[in-house]
């Protein structure tokens, strides 16, 4: 009587995971076809990264006025990307070292070059925050706390000053420092070695390239080729090199989510048993937005902890206090300077009474769909939605561990200031979190009543953010009703806008207005006869605004309008939507 015997199951990914062996006279066969379909896609790749440094080459072609080294670079690089997209499709593998790295060369090339001529050339700032830490830097050569610095230089180093500043709903501008003091100290070594044109903009160019680097060596070697085009993704080169600042912290960031988790492993012995939270901690000294990462990190350490039969808060607490000394020693001493400035400027963007901006919801009230927003309890709407993404976590770790950064720009998303860089500049920090821990994270080995709380801390802050959200847009104070609209140079630029406004509200306010012809603000209008607008109870009154700058006209068919902000509490209320045909 004969036997046949099934044949053998090989594990294969994690824990119960099993695939049959290949069937048929060759399996070996089959398996290097698996391997020749994922080189292909790998090639695929490295073509599109190949094809980029080819078409930088073009773009460099077009500063050959800049200098001869120029003019001789720009056909070798545009012959190295024609050369690398041959030889990744004739050498052995893709993940040849010499090739990646070829690559890697490459691609700094094709963002320095042109980049640096551009900075060279250029001779004013193009954001206040860059204009502000030069200042903060040279302020602190001198002897002087940038805390409590005039900023007022900072005038001079932007081409058209009101078209830069950062707008507050009381009718003025931020004029201080307003980042941790790890936001000017780069800048200020860089100054120290001879640097002074544009520093800030040099400085912020050198850590994209460095978090260039970073992503090649972090990442798997399969996947090198995501670090060259996200290097060379057009909106982070051009925001880290026009103004960016935040490209001083993702380096560090980096390198703060990289094999995050191994932190709560016994007997680590990598560097990642303590790089994390000391990482974080220079980066949270740097600028506010990875204040945002240390819960969900934290909270990460306490689960791993717990799954490695430790003391889950109190590894916790070892990672939160190693970041917040590491954040005490670059900051320290501008507190102990000064206290009350270096607290009114670093946290300025939470209590700071900003004027809305940005491409989140808080973009339905500004451009005059909502008629306004309610801007303190947009930010209750905001703080909430975080706190519904921590229960997330909290609730569903084990799915949400590799992406839980990807979730973080949501709760910016719903903020009254949702700029650009707060929902995208965390995406190249995510990508190296999310395939640098360990498998998917440990599951909850409780049920029953520990879900049903879990599930409270998600719906509940979930269902109140929406509610404030919703209250948040549906609420302003004013009422307010374009008249007239006066013109000069032909109707090529607006010098005047007449407007009816009505208080809705049972007290008295003292609106700020702003005109949006669809090239952004340019400073508040001022009242024509001087002065400002009160406006009692329940009252109206038509008030001439007169431009503060030159305010080129809208184009034919745009749509612009007319933004007033008050203060306690702070709201914003718009016109409808103005069609422009050339007044």
């Amino acid at each position: 009587m004969s036997v046949v015997r099934e044949p053998e199951r090989q594990q294969v990914g994690g824990q119960g995971s099993v695939a049959p062996q290949v069937a048929g006279p060759n399996p070996a066969a089959a398996e290097d076809v698996d391997t020749r379909g994922l080189h292909v896609a790998e090639c695929a790749a490295w073509s599109l990264v190949w094809l980029a440094v080819l078409t930088a080459g073009v773009d460099v072609w077009g500063f050959w006025w800049s200098s001869p080294v120029t003019v001789a670079l720009a056909p070798l690089m545009v012959l190295a990307g024609l050369a690398g997209l041959v030889a990744t499709w004739v050498a052995r593998s893709p993940r040849l070292p010499w090739l990646q790295r070829s690559a890697l060369g490459a691609v700094l090339v094709s963002i320095l070059m042109p980049q640096a001529v551009i900075l060279h050339t250029r001779t004013f700032y193009s954001t206040d925050s860059a204009a502000f830490d030069h200042v903060a830097a040279g302020a602190l050569l001198h002897g002087h706390n940038p805390y409590t610095a005039s900023m007022a230089p900072a005038a001079r180093l932007l081409s058209v000053p009101a078209r830069y500043w950062t707008y507050t709903v009381s009718g003025g501008h931020v004029a201080h420092v307003s980042y941790p003091a790890g936001s000017f100290l780069v800048d200020a070594a860089a100054m120290a070695l001879g640097f002074h044109h544009v520093v800030v903009d040099w400085v912020d160019l050198f850590a994209w390239v460095a978090c260039a680097v970073l992503f090649f060596v972090l990442l798997p070697v399969s996947l090198r080729w995501l670090s060259a085009l996200l290097a060379l993704t057009p909106i982070f080169v051009g925001m880290f090199t026009s103004g960016g600042t935040d490209a001083v912290f993702l380096p560090l960031l980096v390198l703060a989510v990289w094999r995050w988790d191994r932190f709560a492993v016994p007997g680590e012995r990598s560097m990642a048993r303590w790089l994390g939270p000391v990482a974080l901690g220079l980066a949270c000294a740097v600028k506010q937005t990875p204040w945002f990462c240390l819960a969900p990190l934290a909270l990460g350490v306490a689960f791993e902890a717990r799954l490695h039969g430790r003391r889950a808060w109190r590894v916790a607490e070892r990672y939160v206090a190693t970041t917040a000394a590491v954040f005490g020693v670059v900051n320290l001493p501008f507190v102990l300077w000064q206290p009350g400035a270096w607290s009114r400027g670093t946290l300025l963007p939470f209590f700071g009474g900003l004027v809305a901006d940005g491409q989140g919801l808080v973009s339905l009230a500004t451009h005059g769909v909502t008629g306004g927003a309610d801007l303190t309890v947009l930010s209750l709407a905001g703080a909430l939605t975080y706190l519904a993404l921590l229960g997330a976590l909290a609730t569903w770790y084990a799915p949400l561990k590799r992406v839980w950064m990807l979730l973080l720009p949501v709760a910016f998303f719903v903020s009254p200031r949702s700029l650009s860089s707060y929902l995208v500049d965390l995406f190249p920090v995510a990508v190296v979190a999310a395939v640098s821990v360990h498998g998917v994270g440990p599951g909850h080995s409780e049920a029953g009543a520990w879900r049903r709380r879990s599930a409270l801390l998600v719906g509940l802050p979930g269902l109140l953010a929406a509610v404030a959200a919703v209250v948040a847009l549906s609420s302003h104070p004013l009422t307010l009703r374009v008249d007239a609209v006066a013109v000069t140079h032909g109707g090529r630029q607006v010098q005047a806008v007449t407007v009816t406004v009505v208080n809705d509200t049972a007290q008295v306010e003292v609106p700020h207005f702003l005109v949006n012809t669809g090239a952004g603000t340019a400073g508040f209008w001022g009242v024509a006869g001087g002065g400002s607008m009160t406006l009692g109870p329940h009252r109206s009154a038509t008030v001439t605004l007169l431009s503060p700058v030159r305010t080129t006209a809208p184009q034919h068919g745009a749509r612009w309008l007319v933004e007033a902000y008050v203060s306690h509490p702070d709201a914003l209320s718009t016109s409808a939507m103005e069609v422009w045909a050339g007044r």
